[in-house]
């Protein structure tokens, strides 16, 4: 208990400035009005005799500048370049102006980038031009295929012949006559001397029967003969072509034969046409061998159509045409 007084009974020293002050807790207080009053009292002397000075650091506040509008003159105004441009430019034409350099420029594009498409495509053209001269000529004998000489044949051939003229007029009326009976014409000149042919046949004895039936129908100036041809050379493309060539010129008595037998007798010879059939095929490029292998190919599909049907006079006529023009053609190439 003592030491509990003891403790009551210590003092708080508050020290001001260095110096102790002495405080005590055992002041009773029963008024709280007087209470604050003599507290009020107490802090005015206190007041008087300890003077408290707060001490602040000195900051040099810095001074805002003030910003002051100056608002444009109109003189200042009227002193700028782009004010004087645009008043210069007249409403409307502004936007006619700027069409117009645009035109222009865009036109100065295109016609740079057509300008170096030109020069380029004529710079490739020089150079393909001097490809070309530089290159080598190819010597005539590297273009020229070689071709191979065949000699045609002898023929001995059975005709009727039509008549014989001076002039290629009176053998071209005599002829026109003579197409009225059915027969074909052909006119060949020997010596001058215009023969007109209307027949071909296999042989002279068949030939000679022949002409007795067309006098028995009218035709009063017609005789059967011989007529010769030597062959001679024609440029083919291979030995092959020349066999084969001569395997269809062999054929011409056959087939004349068979077309004489048509007129005469009404009749032709499926087996010879089935051979000349097999023989006469391919083509041929050289000119003269061309026209002779159509002539034979033409006068052996007549006769297979008249055999087909053995009233078709016309194919007939057909038939001997061919073969006739086979003979002008053989002949006026050996002479």
């Amino acid at each position: 208990m003592d030491n509990e007084k003891g403790e009551r009974n210590s003092t708080i020293k508050i020290k001001l400035n260095g110096r102790e002050q002495s405080f005590s807790e055992e002041a009773a207080i029963h008024d709280w009005q007087s209470a604050t009053n003599e507290a009020s009292a107490a802090s005015s002397e206190e007041t008087a005799e300890e003077e408290f000075e707060w001490v602040l650091p000195n900051v040099e506040e810095k001074e805002v500048p003030e910003y002051k509008i100056i608002n444009a003159t109109n003189d200042n105004i009227k002193n700028l370049p782009v004010k004087t441009w645009k008043r210069n430019i007249k409403p409307g034409f502004k936007g006619l102006f700027l069409s117009v350099f645009l035109a222009i420029a865009v036109g100065l594009i295109l016609g740079l980038i057509i300008f170096k498409t030109v020069i380029q495509t004529e710079d490739s053209h020089v150079a393909l031009k001097e490809k070309e001269t530089n290159t080598p000529p190819v010597s005539e004998k590297e273009t020229k295929k070689e071709m191979y000489s065949f000699t045609l044949p002898d023929i001995t051939i059975s005709v009727l012949q039509g008549g014989l003229y001076r002039s290629e007029e009176g053998a071209v009326s005599a002829g026109e006559k003579i197409s009225g009976y059915g027969l074909g014409k052909t006119i060949i000149e020997i010596e001058g001397q215009y023969y007109l042919f209307i027949g071909v046949s296999g042989n002279l004895s068949t030939a000679k029967s022949w002409v007795n039936k067309l006098k028995d129908q009218g035709v009063e100036e017609v005789w059967a003969k011989e007529i010769s041809i030597s062959g001679k050379k024609v440029e083919l493309a291979s030995k092959e072509e020349g066999d084969r060539l001569t395997s269809e010129i062999n054929l011409l008595p056959k087939l004349a034969e068979e077309s004489t037998n048509g007129y005469i007798k009404g009749s032709v010879s499926e087996e010879v046409l089935t051979e000349s059939e097999k023989a006469i095929v391919g083509t041929f490029n050289e000119g003269m061998a061309k026209n002779l292998h159509s002539n034979l190919e033409t006068a052996q599909k007549h006769l297979k159509n008249f055999l087909a049907s053995e009233s078709a006079s016309n194919d007939l006529l057909q038939s001997q045409q061919a073969l006739l023009d086979f003979v002008k053609i053989y002949y006026g190439q050996s002479n």
